[in-house]
């Protein structure tokens, strides 16, 4: 085998063993942001504004508004980013502790995330 020729395969070996090593080496693909489910990390009314529920987290999405759902009722979502959505809260809802979800993207939906609206019955205001 001529000179030149053996130094090409075996550059082409090594080029083929490395490519397919550094795919072993990556491990499995990471999850894609756009198939990840929605993560509610915290949520809370506005201080200024408190018909609005503002909740923080990832994996919202950023191209079709999430559904934001508080005790199995839908609010209307009034701005979002995969970070953030900002919903108007029933004016009517009572003080409470109520379960709070998001569905995103059609993905599987949040866990539940437990949020308290008002003063709950039985507290009374420190001053």
């Amino acid at each position: 085998m001529h000179h030149g020729m053996r130094w090409a395969v075996r550059t082409m070996a090594a080029l083929v063993i490395s490519l397919s090593a550094s795919s072993v080496l990556a491990g499995p693909a990471p999850i894609s942001p756009s198939v990840a489910p929605p993560v509610v990390m915290r949520a809370g009314v506005d201080q200024l504004e408190p018909d609005r529920l503002v909740i923080r987290g990832v994996n919202f999405g950023i191209t079709s508004a999430p559904i934001v759902l508080l005790a199995k009722i839908r609010l209307e979502v009034l701005s979002f980013s995969d970070v953030q959505i900002v919903a108007r809260l029933p004016i009517d809802a009572p003080a409470a502790r109520y379960r709070l979800q998001v569905l995103a993207r059609g993905t599987s939906p949040s866990a539940f995330f437990e949020v308290t609206l008002g003063r709950p019955p039985g507290r009374r205001s420190e001053g």
